[in-house]
C-alpha cells in the first residue's frame, strides 16, 4: 500500500462535500482537484481543477505527476480529489493508481468525485461560480456532458480502459 491515510481503495465524497472546499473563504490550499477527462475535458471544468488525463498516471508518468503537482504545494497536499465525467472508470482508476504510489507523500488523503463532473454540473448548473471555462457550452458541449456511459458521445480513452486494452 501508498503512503496514503486511505485505505487500499480511494473513497468517495460528495458533490457538497467538494463544493464546500472550492468555496471556502477563506480559500484553501491544502487540496487539490484532479480532472482526468480527455477529449471531453474542454467546455468547462470545476474551478481550480488540474487537467491530467489517465495516460499520465502509468507508473513512469505518476511519479512525475507526484513530483510535479503534488510534492512542491506549500502548505502541502492534505486531499487529493480525483474525478471524469462520471467517476466511474477513468477518475477511480487514477485514484487507485495515486493512492497506492510509494511517491504519495504521507498523509495525503486521495478522494474521488461520486458522480464526477457529470454530477457536478447537474447539481450547479447555472451557479456561474461553481464552473470555470464554460465560455464554449452550449446545447451540444451540454448534451456530451450529459451522455450516458457507453454512447458514442464518450471520450474514446474512458472506452478503452473500461474495455481493458
Amino acid at each position: 500500500m501508498g503512503a496514503s491515510s486511505s485505505s487500499s481503495s480511494p473513497k468517495y465524497m460528495s458533490a457538497d462535500e467538494v463544493a464546500e472546499l472550492v468555496t471556502a473563504r477563506p480559500k484553501r490550499d491544502d487540496f487539490l482537484i484532479i480532472d482526468v477527462r480527455s477529449s471531453d475535458f474542454a467546455g468547462g471544468n470545476i474551478p481550480g481543477a488540474l487537467n491530467l488525463t489517465t495516460r499520465e498516471f502509468g507508473s513512469e508518468q505518476r511519479n512525475n505527476t507526484i513530483a510535479t503537482h503534488i510534492r512542491p504545494r506549500v502548505p502541502p497536499l492534505r486531499l487529493l480529489i480525483l474525478h471524469c465525467m462520471r467517476s466511474q472508470t477513468r477518475g477511480p482508476y487514477a485514484a487507485h493508481l495515486l493512492a497506492e504510489s510509494p511517491s504519495l507523500p504521507e498523509g495525503v488523503d486521495v478522494r474521488i468525485l461520486k458522480g464526477g463532473f457529470q454530477g457536478w454540473y447537474r447539481q450547479f448548473k447555472g451557479r456561474k461560480e461553481m464552473f470555470e471555462n464554460l465560455e464554449g457550452a452550449d446545447a451540444e458541449w451540454e448534451e456530451g456532458v450529459m451522455a450516458q456511459e457507453g454512447s458514442t458521445r464518450e471520450a474514446e480513452d474512458s472506452r478503452r480502459l473500461r474495455e481493458g486494452r
